[in-house]
């Protein structure tokens, strides 16, 4: 009898709820993330925003300019989902090729990557990440190179972890009967990396992504709490009032930029940083679950 998959079978669970975030706003008629209602009237009492979950409508609330929380939630789901996966692909990208060649040269190309691999593992993702941008912040013109440097710097705090396992597997099918017989008979390295020692890596790279993207996600959200997150404020006016608010409905700037919400209109925080979290746990399971997978199948 075979043993239920329990990680995998939620992991699959969690990431079919995601995929249902991403096309909610195709097929069901939402509020406008970037607009709201600042005002309401409540008998003859004028309210002012936030609201909380329940009132005026608002499943989940809204935030500190009247938008509705559920909207933000929803789409922020594109935003903070393709950051994480271009992330992810970047990663992927720079350490499959590092580390299958280094599996291949071995000796110093195997003890660079070793190198990297314990250089950048000894210091915190947070802690690296963080004091690195924290740093550049003020020197970046515009969004767009905040952006590039924030997307950067993710990707350099894991690749070479990555790519450090990639070389290590690779090491491990060289010496296979197959892959001997493949070098004996003339094939070239880059067939055999291609056609004998990649294919033999598909479980292990499903275990690495699925992985990766948790962590990448664990970290938007830590990165957030401390401030660091992409995207702008926006000044909005009112009589004698001015806020700061986030723009773009991504679960990271949600939660950063209302961090200093939490104790007296927690639920702006609390719904983006609980997707984040979600999200992650996600991707945990399901790398959990292939982990597994491959244990079974031998």
């Amino acid at each position: 009898m075979r043993r239920l998959n329990l990680p995998l079978l939620l992991g699959l669970l969690l990431a079919m709820g995601l995929a249902v975030l991403l096309v909610l706003p195709e097929v069901v008629s939402l509020p406008d993330p970037h607009l709201g209602a600042y005002m309401q009237m409540e008998g003859k009492r004028l309210r002012l925003a936030p609201f909380a979950p329940g009132e005026f409508g608002y499943v989940l609330g809204s935030d500190m300019v009247g938008r509705d929380l559920l909207s933000r939630v929803v789409y922020g789901a594109r935003y903070t989902l393709g950051l994480a996966a271009a992330v992810i692909f970047l990663r992927a990208a720079v350490a499959l090729p590092a580390g299958l060649r280094a599996g291949w040269l071995g000796g110093r190309a195997g003890r660079l990557v070793q190198t990297l691999a314990v250089g950048f593992g000894s210091i915190p993702a947070l802690a690296l990440v963080a004091m690195t941008l924290g740093g550049l912040r003020w020197l970046l013109p515009g969004e767009t190179g905040w952006l590039a440097v924030y997307v950067a710097m993710l990707v350099l705090s894991g690749a070479p972890r990555m790519a450090e396992q990639v070389r290590r597997r690779t090491e491990e099918i060289l010496v296979m009967p197959h892959v001997e017989a493949a070098r004996a008979l003339g094939a070239t390295p880059r067939r055999i990396l291609l056609r004998h020692v990649l294919p033999l890596m598909r479980a292990d790279v499903a275990v690495m992504l699925s992985s990766e993207m948790a962590w990448v996600l664990l970290l938007m959200g830590q990165l957030a709490v401390f401030g660091i997150y992409v995207g702008g404020t926006v000044a909005v006016r009112g009589d004698g009032w001015v806020r700061h608010i986030e723009y773009l409905p991504e679960w990271g700037q949600m939660l950063g930029a209302n961090r200093h919400a939490i104790l007296g209109s927690p639920w702006i925080p609390f719904y983006p940083g609980l997707a984040l979290g979600l999200s992650a746990a996600a991707f945990h399971l399901l790398a959990e679950g292939f982990r597994l997978r491959g244990l079974r199948r031998g």
